[in-house]
């Protein structure tokens, strides 16, 4: 195997089966602690769930049965796994990062 397929098998097992690796690195500036997500969700009593790789134990639940919620994560290096609770529903998460809260 080569370098770059046991990078994409490490980066998919970081992540709970059914769920995404979202990389979000290049977007966030340096001295970034914390970020707020901006979730909106159809239909609003969907969920959905967002947690830093190979942390799953510390999984951030957003949105029950509100249509836009925000969750607030720390920042390590701008990746996020993102699940959700139905297979139909449709999310959009937008960020918010704030540079001079630390955690």
């Amino acid at each position: 195997m080569n370098t770059i397929s046991l990078l994409i098998i490490a980066a998919a097992l970081a992540c709970q089966p059914g769920h995404r690796l979202v990389d979000w690195s290049d977007r966030l500036p340096a001295g970034t602690y914390s970020a707020e997500f901006i979730v909106t969700l159809n239909p609003f009593y969907a969920r959905v769930f967002i947690y830093r790789p190979g942390h799953s134990d510390v999984i951030q639940r957003c949105c029950t049965g509100r249509g836009v919620s925000t969750i607030r994560l720390p920042i390590t290096d701008g990746r996020f796994c993102v699940g959700q609770s139905q297979p139909q529903m449709t999310y959009t998460l937008r960020l918010s990062s704030r540079p001079d809260l630390p955690i």
